[in-house]
């Protein structure tokens, strides 16, 4: 099974962004130069809503040139079952990710169904791998706009996600970055919080 382990927290804006990532020991930890990643991302759902009724999230995202679509499943605690592959559309990407080790549930999940684009988000990504003791991560940047329904919601928000090594080290370092920043972490994922524009307000 793919697996995302990664820690995500609530910035308060641009400059509190842009302050974090030139901090100097965020600096001291980065390997390499900060990398820009224009991310527009459409989320996808069967009409009665089966794949977000499950913590499922399907998804197509344009990575500057690229277009990748991944699945993802609920996991334990921060981590989460992920699955990617390289598709032009989410019809051309259900064997592909299939074929990656997504859970053959998916399939029949979707059997005698259409796909919805239900809500989107656009935002630019600067990212950087950085070293910890004892363990690889990416830390990136993330600011733009959720959306859905017709509204619209500011995203900035930062993630450290885990790439080789001891996994402890990186929930470390996350600890270490909340304390150090002031931040408070976002439980509720990009998909999540563009769902909720789409539903009615009482």
């Amino acid at each position: 099974m793919g697996m995302e382990l990664e820690y995500k927290f609530s910035v308060p804006g641009a400059a509190a962004l842009e302050a974090i990532l030139a901090d100097p020991a965020v600096q001291a930890m980065r390997r390499e130069n900060y990398r820009a990643i224009e991310m527009a991302t459409t989320y996808f759902d069967t009409p009665d809503r089966r794949l977000s009724a499950r913590r499922w999230t399907l998804r197509l995202r344009k990575e500057n040139d690229a277009l990748v679509a991944t699945c993802k499943t609920p996991g334990q605690g921060t981590a989460r079952g992920e699955w990617e592959c390289e598709a032009k559309t989410m019809e051309e990407a259900i064997p592909k990710l299939l074929a990656a080790g997504a859970p053959a549930e998916l399939q029949a999940l979707l059997d005698g169904q259409t796909l919805d684009a239900v809500c989107a988000a656009r935002f630019t990504r600067r990212a950087a791998l950085v070293k910890l003791p004892g363990a690889v991560a990416e830390l990136s940047g993330d600011l733009g706009v959720l959306s859905g329904g017709g509204k619209e919601a500011p995203l900035c928000e930062m993630e450290l996600e885990y790439k080789s090594g001891d996994p402890e080290a990186v929930a470390a370092a996350a600890n270490d970055l909340a304390r150090r920043f002031s931040l408070s972490e976002e439980p509720k994922s990009k998909f999540v919080r563009a769902m909720a524009l789409t539903k009615e307000e009482p």
